[in-house]
């Protein structure tokens, strides 16, 4: 019998939310508090160890608004 291969997928939202969060300057609990989640799994999602669904669709939903702001903020104003 052939024994099956599995290999672990990184997912890239993980370091992606955690970069996000620090560039916002908020800590894993003030993001929970925001989201609604635990900081637990904040923390485990910036891991990429399995969390919620609805954890990891409430902090993606945030952190994506979020990212807008940080963009408008930081990019380079438009010469017209």
């Amino acid at each position: 019998m052939k024994k099956a291969i599995t290999t672990k997928q990184e997912s890239p939202y993980g370091p992606w939310a955690r970069r996000v969060r620090m560039a916002l300057k908020l800590t894993q609990q003030e993001l929970a508090v925001i989201t609604g989640v635990s900081q637990k799994e904040v923390d485990l999602f910036e891991h990429n160890f399995p969390v919620r669904l609805e954890a990891k669709h409430k902090l993606l939903k945030e952190l994506w608004a979020a990212r807008y702001v940080l963009y408008k903020t930081f990019s380079p104003a438009k010469k017209h």
